[in-house]
This record gives structure tokens, sequence and C-alpha cells, in this order.
């Protein structure tokens, strides 16, 4: 089973504005609470890979018992399941957190109705790519937890005495697939954070060219 490389790339590299303009105080002061907020994340990211790394050694552990040793096995797929439970709590908890700061991109959102010049284009395309953002996340997010329910599932089959090889082959298969699916949403991630660290640089730019 490939190793589940959860790498969530979250920089606004924001500072403090102290321009005349409310507008570009505005939407930097919201960037900023926004990456304070997602900032929290961050440590649910690393007791995710913490858990994936310490769940990947006892399957490779429970996979090398015999069914001579079953108790041990019974032992070994009881703490997988707890560790899978305990994933599915945090990357609640991180996706939670990014849920926080998507409200605070919606109050935002409604201050830029009824403007409609160049500098609020440019707001408005940064809003766009930055709800594409957690749209991308919330996809990852659910990805995610199928994954977690297929691996609980294979758990459950290696206590199965009589299970055949090629039903636990073909749990392994779709595990993979998953995790490939994942994989490919990090990246996408992480790519809509780099676009939105440019829109975010050109919407503040044409801001200070409207003072």
């Amino acid at each position: 089973m490939k190793k589940i490389l959860l790498v969530l790339t979250i920089a606004f590299l924001l500072n403090a504005c102290s321009k005349d303009s409310s507008l570009e105080r505005q939407l930097t002061d919201i960037l900023i609470i926004m990456n304070e907020k997602e900032k929290r994340g961050t440590g649910y990211v690393r007791k995710l890979n913490e858990h994936e790394r310490k769940e990947q050694q006892l399957f490779t552990d429970t996979m090398e018992m015999t069914q001579q040793r079953y108790s041990e096995v019974e032992k070994l797929v009881a703490a997988l399941k707890k560790s899978a439970n305990e994933r599915m709590v945090i990357i609640e908890k991180e996706q939670q957190v990014l849920h926080d700061a998507r409200m605070e991109l919606d109050y935002l959102n409604e201050q830029m109705n009824g403007f409609d010049d160049e500098g609020i284009n440019k707001i408005k395309k940064l809003l766009s790519a930055l709800y594409n953002r957690y749209d991308t996340h919330d996809r990852f997010v659910l990805n995610y937890k199928k994954l977690i329910y297929e691996q609980t599932k294979l758990y459950t089959q290696l206590e199965d005495r009589s299970v055949r090889a090629n039903v636990l082959d073909e749990q392994v298969n779709e595990i993979n697939r998953l995790t490939s699916t994942i994989e490919e949403d990090i990246h996408e991630f992480n790519e809509a954070t780099t676009e939105v660290n440019r829109l975010k640089s050109r919407a503040l730019a044409s801001l200070e060219k409207m003072k």
C-alpha cells in the first residue's frame, strides 16, 4: 500500500497594511485572518502524517503475521482500526479549520457586491480563485474519508481467517486507486494556493493604483 503524503502548502506571506485605502486594508486584514485560521490546520496535517507513518508500520507487521499467530493479528488489527478512527477525527478538525476561514471569504465577497471597476474585478478574480481552492480541499477531504473507510474495510478482512488472497488484492488495489486520487487532489490544492498568491499580489497592486 502506498504511503500517503499529506502536504498542504498554505502561505499568503502577507504584511500588515498601513495604507489609506480602506478597501485595501479590509482585503489585507481578511486575508491575514484567513491565513491565521488556516495555520491552525498545519498541526492536524502533522498529526495525520504521524498516524499514517505508524499505521503503515502496523500494517506491514500485520501482513508478516501468520494465521497460527491469530491472536497477535487481532491485536494489530484493533490498533489499525483505532488509528484509522483517529485519522477520521483529525481530518474532520482540519476540514473545520478551513471552513472557518472560508466564512471570512464569504464576508469579503458580500462587500464586493455593487462595485464594478478594474481594481474590484481583480479582487473578484482573487475571490473566485479562493473559492476554487476551498472546493478543491473539500474534494480532497471527501476522498480521504473514502480512503479511511476502504482501509478499515481491509483491516476487517485481515482478521477473517477465511478471506481469500484475491479479495485482499482487490481491496488493496482500491486503496491504491484512492491514494493516487488523493495525491492528485493535494497537487491541485497546492497549485490553487500558488494561483491565489499570484492573484492576491495583482489585486493589491490594482488597489494601490486606484488611490
